[in-house]
């Protein structure tokens, strides 16, 4: 009797230890080893590019001689924008935003291209993402956040103009994998008014220095 308690007590140490396994040192169950790995690990998001996504803005070429340079940077967000509550991310917002801003300017382009401004370089417009954000909410719909800054100076002698805050909210009720077109009605909508702020909202020639006579 003593021998074979003895026996059973041996197997039940030798099962406890094939469950320890060696960690950075320490000794820890194997299940909770791989719990702590689990936990540590992110799930890798699957990257849909918004160039080639449905509600993009085809690509507009550039106005031969035309006076306004669009400049995006997106420096202040994160590429590819992840959509949380999914393992979706966006990717290419800063060229999407370019492509926007470009195509709605054309009209303005077109109409200032006898500006003395146009005639000394023209205009380089800067527009930069200062943030964005996109989720998927409990109700299932996609819901997107965009903010921006836009300084508008002279080529010649980088003068500055002026400088304008835009954002805009929008929303859908679609899955993440299908929410391109809520990030383009977005940005479409910035562009748009960006654009009215030139048509209005900010002065197209460069002060005039004294002394000196209008080009």
């Amino acid at each position: 009797m003593r021998a074979e308690a003895r026996t059973r007590a041996l197997e039940r140490m030798a099962r406890r230890l094939l469950l320890l396994q060696p960690v950075k040192g320490a000794w820890v169950p194997v299940a909770a080893a791989l719990a702590g790995a689990t936990v540590g690990c992110a799930a890798i998001p699957r990257v849909l590019s918004l160039t080639s996504a449905e509600g993009a803005t085809t690509d507009v070429a550039a106005a031969e001689g035309s006076p306004l340079e669009v400049v995006t940077v997106g420096t202040g967000v994160r590429d590819p924008l992840p959509v949380r509550g999914s393992d979706i991310a966006y990717a290419d917002l800063e060229s999407v935003f370019g492509r926007a801003v470009s195509a709605a300017a054309v009209p303005w382009t077109t109409a200032h291209r006898s500006d003395a401004t146009a005639g000394h370089g023209g205009w380089t417009l800067l527009v930069e993402l200062a943030s964005a954000d996109a989720d998927l909410d409990a109700g299932g719909r996609v819901v997107v956040a965009i903010g921006a800054r836009a300084t508008l100076r002279a080529r010649h002698g980088n003068v500055y103009l002026g400088q304008t805050q835009l954002g805009c909210h929008e929303g859908g009720l679609v899955e993440a994998e299908g929410g391109a077109p809520v990030v383009h009605r977005c940005v479409v909508d910035m562009a748009r008014e960006l654009v009215g702020w030139l048509a209005g909202g900010v002065p197209l020639e460069p002060p005039q220095e004294p002394g000196v006579e209008p080009g």
